[in-house]
């Protein structure tokens, strides 16, 4: 996770394996107290490519903007649908404070060697 692009957007790992947090700050908002939905789509793409375990280029992204996130912690967490030999397909959910406030599903394009199983 030590690239510069999580690093400057505030990426953490969280507690629970898996997760990644991310604590907003006033340049992710879009209007006051309202955290902009690119925010909420790079935490849960990058999610989503963290369960796949392998290096990834999305391909396709949709996202789901389900509530308004506000500026308190947000928790990533992603989950392969399906994996090929070159694509794999994942989601990734946003949470905030228990509640889900965003979700993606991310078809990817697999660059690098894939974990043996």
């Amino acid at each position: 996770m030590a690239t510069d692009f999580n690093t400057a957007l505030g990426l953490r790992p969280g507690e629970e394996p898996g997760t990644l947090i991310l604590d907003p700050r006033p340049e992710h908002q879009v209007v006051p107290d309202v955290v902009h939905f690119a925010v909420l789509t790079a935490l849960a793409e990058i999610a989503a490519a963290r369960a796949v375990g392998a290096s990834v280029v999305p391909a396709t992204v949709t996202v789901h903007l389900l509530s308004r996130a506000r500026l308190a912690p947000l928790v990533g967490k992603g989950r392969v649908l399906r994996q090929g030999k070159r694509l794999a397909v994942a989601e990734g959910e946003v949470a905030q404070n228990g509640e889900l406030v965003a979700k993606a599903i991310v078809q990817f394009a697999l660059v690098g060697p894939t974990p043996t199983s």
